[in-house]
């Protein structure tokens, strides 16, 4: 019977890919993978506990829980008394206390609120680098000073985060490496590998690249990543004013 239960409310992108790499090692026998569609990403971060709950056995040997930090784990902890005596360990992909965002009014106090109670009912929580470690850590208390009284203690919170707090980079399966070599004269290919979202800066990148074909810069261009139902603007600004140097315009599953 499985002893490792993992856990990814928001199975796609990177999310999935972490998980896809990790099982990917591992016995089939041997783990339990619970699921949600990566859709509607602030719902998931909100209700998928209660889903998830439900969705996981009771009757189960499990001795270690693995998941992200989409998941509110204190929450699903309370939920399943028998999964908090687990080994509960959740990645940060990212953190909600200064995630990018539009403006300062659309941060949610809920998302980062649940990742710190998420931490503090961790037992080993990992990062996938130092500045998100660290960020993360040096904004608890001006994050929790938005509360308008009866504020906890955010020494005691951030100590108890950082003893049970690592980096581990995230895991990549790369093909053998390849010689590249330059052929012909064929013009620099730029490539915009990320989501098509406001958060990985688009328009600083788009901007650029629409300079480069002003001044008659000789370059080829492909915007790949995942597009969602709302799509930044500057996209179509570019899609209309570099037509000719774009070679793939959408996302591409795979090189």
């Amino acid at each position: 019977m499985a002893w490792l239960l993992i856990v990814e409310p928001f199975y796609g992108g990177s999310h999935r890919q972490l998980v896809d790499t990790l099982v990917s090692r591992l016995d089939p026998s041997t783990y339990l993978l619970v699921t949600l569609p990566a859709k509607k990403w602030h719902w998931r971060a909100r209700c998928s506990a209660l889903t998830i709950s439900q969705a996981i056995p009771r009757d189960h040997q499990f001795t270690t829980l693995f998941t992200s930090s989409v998941l509110s784990l204190a929450e699903l902890a309370g939920l399943r008394p028998d999964l908090a005596k687990l080994r509960k360990i959740i990645y940060f992909h990212e953190n909600q206390l200064c995630y990018p965002v539009k403006t300062v009014k659309e941060r949610d106090f809920q998302f980062g609120y649940n990742q710190v109670t998420s931490c503090l009912a961790a037992d080993i929580v990992l990062f996938n680098s130092q500045y998100n470690l660290t960020t993360f850590l040096s904004h608890i208390p001006s994050f929790l000073s938005l509360q308008p009284d009866h504020r906890p203690n955010t020494k005691q919170i951030c100590d108890q985060i950082e003893t049970v707090s690592q980096v581990v980079y995230f895991p990549l399966q790369l093909p053998p490496r390849q010689e590249i070599r330059r052929t012909g004269d064929r013009p620099v290919h730029i490539v915009w590998p990320h989501r098509w979202e406001h958060d990985k800066d688009p328009d600083t990148f788009c901007r650029v690249v629409i300079k480069l074909h002003e001044e008659n810069c000789d370059f080829e261009l492909s915007l790949l990543g995942e597009v969602f139902s709302e799509v930044p603007d500057i996209f179509q600004q570019v899609k209309v004013k570099l037509r000719d140097k774009i070679k793939v315009f959408g996302f591409v599953p795979s090189k």
